[in-house]
């Protein structure tokens, strides 16, 4: 096979170059741009907030330190279970490094209901998060801990007291009991929660409070979810004051309705619902949304009418980027099986970034100089949406030439995204377009995948002409950027680029295959042949075998497809793999 005719450069970046708060991004947090805004979020997030004893285990150290918030510690005996912090679940997170537990606080082995706590723990054990209150007079409170009444006659008051309420209850879907300590209006009580699941004559699932000397009901309420909604047709203006129309739920009890939508293609349900972060520190949401699963606040009106542009532009960009999988990738949803799409707009205060955690999409309102809203841009949404696929398919790791890759496929479907929509004389291939410097017209998007070297990078990099590489040969070999996720991309979009536009590129000329056939090479090639540790190499045997799965080689020659595919890799200088 013939090699562009590219000669391999030396080791120009044999000297070491950093730049303040670099472009590192978390495995765990895939942003849109390269900025370094996720740096400072590495060094808050590490901050040690208790230094642990040596010689302690985690557990220990947890221990220890939530004590510590006791402001008059006391101890209700020797034995573990006479201490008032039980650790119920331990979490480690291989790609940070990181010691997550939880906790309940307990009085002789009975827990107290509502209490909870977790502590985020660095690799040494030191104490970097903590999150939960922390009860402060249980130890010294005169608590019982003996009960009188049975766990059986608990149920038996339980019961008669749900059906006082519903009627008879011929069959319950379930009831469990266990003993716990309620703290109400400052005093603790030694009960039996009582658990009732019921489904005729009423729905319900009640949870009473029996004490457990007197059998009098201390508390009680049904936990039933779920309150009458119904579904509305709903609009608002999007960013760019164009009127979307879509369907919202509205709560009949409280009258609000929400920025929340089940949308079913091709029989699959998929609910799309986006939140307001209410411009929370972007490192103080990520990591709420990383331990505890925080994904913001209700985006409501009280008509069918919302007001929010970034909530408007958001939902509607799901919405059309959902479309796109379910009918173009017969996909369902980012983890093809229906998973909730969430996104949260006001991330920050003018936070130049968007990004996808692995659970949800995450979107600042930028400066209004290098960016406006990133909730904006439909191709940003396709974007991290796309980081959802990748998340729940191949899982490139997101460093060096994977992370490349992972942020390329994530750029071109993007991209083919976008121009799903769009009429033909509309379409092209920058990312970003529509929210990268709002007050320079004309100047394109972040990143090209047309003509990478049309974009200028910081001279940090020191590549030629602080350029954007559009070959092999000299893509950018350092440990910025995660090594070069966001910066080594465009060889591969502009690989993309070629396989289906065509074009001649450093002497070699491709014919174009169009971009439907190259979505689906590459989602083939993604879904199928890529793993974890792909890098271009791998990437490009992968869209050759994909090609010629969809596009068999006639007569022992390979088809127009997987010809492209061959031609645009040797173009860029990725050549086949060992």
């Amino acid at each position: 096979m013939k090699k562009a005719n590219k000669k391999q450069k030396g080791n120009k970046f044999a000297k070491k170059v950093v730049i303040p708060a670099a472009l590192a991004l978390s495995v765990t947090f895939t942003g849109f741009a390269p900025l370094s805004t996720y740096a400072a979020i590495q060094e808050e997030t590490n901050q040690i907030i208790w230094n642990a004893p040596a010689g302690l285990s985690k557990e220990e150290v947890v221990k220890a330190y939530l004590k510590s918030q006791v402001a008059a510690p006391k101890s209700f005996g020797a034995s573990s279970s006479n201490e008032q912090f039980k650790v119920i679940d331990e979490m480690t997170d291989k790609s940070t490094g990181t010691y997550h537990l939880k906790t309940v606080e307990q009085v002789k082995g009975i827990p107290v209901y509502g209490t909870g706590q977790s502590v985020a723990l660095d690799d040494e054990f030191n104490v970097i998060a903590s999150f939960g209150e922390v009860s402060q007079k249980l130890a010294g409170a005169n608590i019982t801990t003996k009960a009188s009444l049975s766990e059986d006659e608990a149920i038996t008051i339980t019961k008669s007291e749900v059906e006082t309420e519903i009627g008879e209850v011929k069959d319950y879907d379930g009831i469990e009991s266990e003993l716990t300590i309620l703290p109400l209006d400052g005093k603790y009580y030694l009960t039996y929660l009582v658990k009732a699941s019921t489904s005729q004559p009423s729905p319900g699932y009640f949870h009473y409070f029996i004490d457990a000397n007197s059998g009098e009901v201390v508390h009680r309420f049904n936990a039933m979810h779920g309150a009458d909604t119904e579904v509305v047709n709903a609009r608002g203006l999007d960013l760019f004051g164009k009127m979307q129309t879509f369907k919202a739920t509205k709560n009949l009890e409280t009258n609000k309705t929400h920025l929340h939508s089940v949308e079913t293609i091709k029989g699959n349900a998929v609910n799309i619902h986006t939140y307001d972060a209410r411009r929370m520190p972007e490192t103080s949401f990520i990591l709420l949304s990383a331990l505890l699963g925080f994904t913001g606040f209700e985006v409501e009106t009280n008509s069918s009418f919302f007001y929010d542009p970034a909530a408007i532009s958001a939902q509607s960009n799901s919405l059309k980027i959902n479309n796109y999988y379910q009918n173009v990738h017969s996909r369902n949803s980012l983890d093809g099986n229906g998973m909730k799409i969430i996104s949260t707009v006001h991330i920050g205060d003018k936070w130049n970034n968007a990004g996808w955690n692995g659970k949800q999409m995450l979107y600042g309102d930028g400066d209004g100089a290098y960016f406006s809203s990133l909730a904006g841009a439909l191709d940003v949404a396709g974007h991290e949406m796309t980081h959802g696929v990748i998340t729940n398919t191949a899982n490139l790791t997101y460093s060096g030439e994977s992370g490349a890759i992972n942020e390329s496929i994530a750029d071109i479907l993007g991209v083919l995204a976008e121009n799903h929509f769009k009429p033909a004389d509309q379409k092209n291939w920058d990312i970003g377009e529509d929210v990268y410097t709002p007050n320079i017209p004309g100047d394109g998007g972040l990143r090209s995948l047309e003509d990478p070297k049309t974009r200028s990078l910081s001279p940090a990099y020191g590549l030629k002409d602080n350029r954007y590489p559009d070959h092999y040969d000299d893509r950018y070999i350092g440990e910025l950027d995660n090594g070069g996720v966001h910066i080594n991309s465009s060889i591969n979009n502009k690989a993309a680029y070629l396989i289906s536009q065509g074009g001649e590129h450093y002497g070699v000329e491709v014919n174009g295959i169009g971009e439907a056939k190259l979505g689906k090479i590459l989602y083939r090639a993604l879904t199928v042949y890529l793993v974890a540790s792909s890098g271009f190499a791998e990437t490009r045997d992968a869209m050759v075998q994909a090609a010629r799965d969809l596009h068999p080689d006639i007569n022992s020659q390979p088809s127009a497809e997987t010809q492209a595919v061959m031609a645009a890799y040797e173009a860029v200088g990725v050549t086949e793999g060992e």
